[in-house]
Parts: C-alpha cells; structure tokens; sequence
C-alpha cells in the first residue's frame, strides 16, 4: 500500500492500480481530461513520482502549465534523481515563458544524463531566447556532437547568426539541409544569410533547390528573382514577375446592396476606422511600425458589416483573375496554384504622411489591394508618383547593386489590385493633410 498524503485514506493497492489502468486507457483514447482526473484522485490518496510525473505530462499537454509544474516539481522531491520529470519540467517551464528556470530544469537533467540530445538542444533555444547566444552555441554544439540532428544544425545557425559569425551559420544551415535535403525553413535561413552576404550565385542555386523541393514556395519565387537581377539575369527575373500578364488591376463596380462605389467606400472608411484594433504597430515590428501608420488586425470576422460585401466582391475579382490571365507561355505561379484556400484581410491608415517599405507576405499566394479613401495628391501624375503602389523593389537590408525590376501602379478609389504574393510591395513616401486608407488581403494555401 503506497505512503498516503497527509489527512487523506489510503487506497489499497488493487483500487489504485485499476484507476491507474482507466487513467492509462483515457490517455491513449485521447481523454485527456478524463485521465487527468483519475490521476487527481490517486495523487489524493498517495504521492508517488511516476503518478505525478504521468499528470504533468497530461496537464501539459491540456495547456495547464503551471499545474504541471507543480507536478513535476512534486515528483522531483520524491524522486531527484527522476531524469525524465527534470527534462519535462523544463519543456513546462519554456512553453509557459520562463525561460531562466527552464534553463536550470535543463541543466539539472543533463547532469543527471549528460548525453540527453533534446535537452541540449532544448537548453540552446532557451539560451538564445535570454539574448545569451554564444552559451546556445555550446550547448546546441554539444548537442550536434551526441547526434547530428537537423534542428540543432539550424539552430546552431540562427545562434551564430546572432553572433554576427556569418561564415559560420552558413556552414550550419547547410549542415543542416546536407542531412534533411530539401527543408524548407532552413533553406530559407541560407539563402538569408547567402544574401546578407552577397554570395548571390549560391542563393539562386540554394533556392532552386527550395523550390525543386516546394515549388509553391512563395519567399523561394521571391528571393530567387532577385538573385536572378542582381546577376545579371534580368530577362529571367522579369520573366518570374511577368508584370503585365500576373498584375490586374480592376475599378470595380460597387456591391449589390449600395447605390454607388462612393458609399460602398465611405462604409468601408466607417467599419475601418472604428475597428477596435485599429493600432500603431510595435516599435520592433520589422515591417509595419511607422508613426504615423495604424493597422488593424482580422477583417474577415464579425463583425463584417460592409466586409461581407467586400470579401465577395474579392472572391468575384479571384475568380476572374484565375480566368482571364493567359496560361501560354507555362509560368510555375499558375502551374502550382492552390487547389484549396482561405482568405484573409486588414487594413492600414497613414495619416498625414509616410510609407510602407517594401515587403512579402510569405503565407499569402496571390495578395491584393484595395483603396476606399485616398488623399487627392494620390491622383497627380507627375514624376514622384507619390502615394502610388509600387511592385518589385527589394528591400534595403538586402544592399542589392542592380537596378530594380519595378512597376508603379496608381492607386484610385474604388480601384483593386491583384499581384502573385512573391512580389515585393510598397507604398511610394509621400505628405498630404489626408488620410490614406487601404485594405489588404492574401489568398492563403490550405493543406
């Protein structure tokens, strides 16, 4: 008969061994909660390590971090030298941000098991996420050297990269893809860091390879064409843009249920502007932050008010497009153009003056525009083009030497623009009193 918690009776030894069995059957049949119960009722009649060590793990994995550090942390007094609770205490300890006492939970399993690959390597994620990349560096080091993993070869990457050790994060990186052949997160990494620098001839070879293994791939398109223009190829790169054939641009009529396109978009301004998420995006926001730039977040949820109409009058202009641009000559956009997908939008307001630098949405497969409220100085036509949509150009952290591909398109309300997600996207800098509101949105690939 197991030792019995203080003011509870104990259970004889045959009623607890069946509530451990139910308990083990709702864990594989997926019963979570269920098992986690039978769990509680045994632990109130009897402390033992392994019990405590099974509710962690299933608190854990129901989200109930802090319970299942309690767990943990009661096994490890019964039992210190309980290797597998130490590991799991510190996994508990990550997924609910305490990185420094996950970093300690760690440090205790590997001096009790010193060759434990994933806390190794698990202690260098942690590590690097304190802002200490040189200790990840050792520590997923370590864990390479028990056994050559994939992930640590990545995160040894990412952690040198930190280090501003270049050279050495793109041996790791394709350490890494040498032993997953065609990893799309890592080949993203490469090809990055084969940018930052200037290795160009490399990162055109390393995204042939990402897109041999995820042709859809909307960074690989990207990050290709730039390559291809930055040496010299430009016919090959202006051939993966193909502006004039995979850029629309439609006025569109307004939606059954307004009497024009100038209400349409004055309910649109109106659904905008009193969006409860209508923000200034984060200081460290390496796209959006601007002073003068607020963002909302989901459109495409209730309440839609004018948004129902919106994303009908967008899935009509889809249908179109998918219609309506040639398929001769063969282009890999059209050929590997999802079967499944959904969609989502936002919106933006600069107020008064600014710009949006360039970017890509990587999870967006085809991405759109649409302007319901533009400042007047939008509709000049002169040589600065301020306020304009522009398409193509790279960013500047890319220090690329070649003239850009690019092409500038006016934006007009009532206006929608479609372009393949791979584009690069901004807004040209510009000053007015008014308002520039406009609401994006990505076709997103479904599995």
């Amino acid at each position: 008969m197991a030792e019995n918690e203080e003011g509870s009776e104990p259970l004889p030894a045959a009623a607890m061994g069946q509530l451990l069995r139910e308990a083990s059957a709702h864990y594989e049949a997926g019963r979570l909660r269920a098992a986690l119960e039978l769990c509680r009722r045994v632990l109130a009649h009897a402390s033992r390590a392994d019990v405590l060590s099974f509710a962690g793990m299933i608190a854990a994995q129901l989200g109930e971090l802090e319970e299942a550090i309690g767990y943990y942390r009661r096994a490890l007094l019964l039992k210190p030298e309980f290797v597998e609770a130490q590991y799991n205490l510190g996994l508990a300890l990550e997924r609910a941000g305490q990185n420094a006492a996950a970093v300690e939970a760690y440090r205790a399993a590997l001096a009790l098991r010193p060759a434990l690959v994933p806390a190794w390597h698990n202690l260098g994620s942690v590590l690097l996420a304190l802002g200490r990349p040189e200790e990840a560096v050792a520590a997923y080091g370590r864990a390479l050297a028990l056994k050559a993993g994939p992930e640590s070869a990545r995160s040894l990457g990412l952690a040198l990269e930190r280090l501003g050790r270049l050279e050495d994060a793109i041996e790791a990186f394709r350490q890494a893809l040498a032993l997953r052949p065609g990893w799309p997160t890592a080949s993203s990494n490469l090809a990055n860091a084969l940018f930052a620098r200037h290795e160009m001839a490399e990162a055109l070879a390393t995204c042939e390879r990402w897109l041999a293994a995820e042709p859809g791939s909307i960074e690989a398109w990207a990050l290709k064409a730039l390559a291809l223009n930055e040496l010299g190829e430009r016919e090959r790169a202006a051939a993966i843009y193909d502006f004039a054939r995979l850029v629309q641009v439609e006025d569109v009529a307004a939606p059954a249920g307004f009497p024009g396109i100038a209400e349409f978009n004055a309910a649109l301004v109106r659904h905008v502007e009193a969006h409860p998420t209508l923000a200034v995006p984060p200081a460290d926001h390496p796209t959006y932050h601007h002073p003068a730039l607020e963002i909302t977040a989901e459109l495409f949820a209730e309440p839609l008010g004018p948004m129902a109409a919106f994303e009908a009058l967008v899935r009509a202009a889809i249908g179109h497009y998918l219609a309506s641009v040639p398929a001769e000559p063969p282009h890999p956009f059209l050929a590997h153009f999802p079967k499944r997908w959904r969609l989502t939008s936002w919106a933006t307001r600069l107020s008064g003056w600014g710009h949006l630098v360039p970017h890509v949405h990587y999870d967006g497969y085809l991405g759109g525009v649409y302007y319901p409220l533009l400042p007047q100085l939008v509709a000049r036509e002169d040589e600065g083009q301020a306020g304009w949509f522009e398409l193509g150009r790279p960013p500047e952290e890319f220090h690329l030497k070649a003239e850009p591909l690019i092409r500038r398109i006016q934006p007009k309300e009532g206006r929608l623009l479609l372009f393949p997600g791979y584009m690069y996207h901004a807004t040209v800098p510009f000053k007015s009193a008014e308002r520039r509101i406009s609401i994006a949105f990505d076709l997103v690939a479904l599995p």
